[in-house]
């Protein structure tokens, strides 16, 4: 069996963003990343978009500052017999192969047969 070295868990993160919705068309618009109080610029054209945005209250509509909210599911870290660290995911079945040694294990540590070894056939017909 593997052993786990960090168990399986969700990660939250949120993050806002200046938003702004063209007046004809409510799916279109652009957001800015927003810190500390003020848009975040990761290039020179976001730059022009906002200045854009500010000069033409015609055209956008400022929706103002939107928090995102997010998580993903973090796979358990484990150690292999072998001895590497590995994820377990569920790559096949619940399943998921060391890329060092080959041992196949389940997402809950214990070590599986390979799955051209097992008895029961997963995979559907057509």
């Amino acid at each position: 069996m593997a052993e786990i070295i960090r168990p399986a868990h969700r990660e939250h993160m949120s993050r806002k963003r200046l938003e702004y919705r063209y007046r004809t068309d409510s799916e279109a618009g652009f957001a800015f990343d927003y810190e500390e109080g003020k848009p975040i610029f990761k290039n020179p054209a976001a730059k022009k978009n906002y200045e854009w945005c500010k000069q033409h209250p015609e055209e956008v509509e400022c929706l103002g500052v939107v928090t995102e909210e997010r998580s993903c599911w973090i796979p358990a870290l484990a150690r292999c017999e072998c001895g590497k660290e590995i994820n377990l995911e569920d790559r096949y079945y619940g399943c998921s192969q060391c890329s060092h040694c080959g041992r196949w294990h389940a997402i809950g540590g214990y070590e599986v047969k390979p799955p051209e070894e097992w008895e029961e056939d997963l995979e559907p017909d057509f």
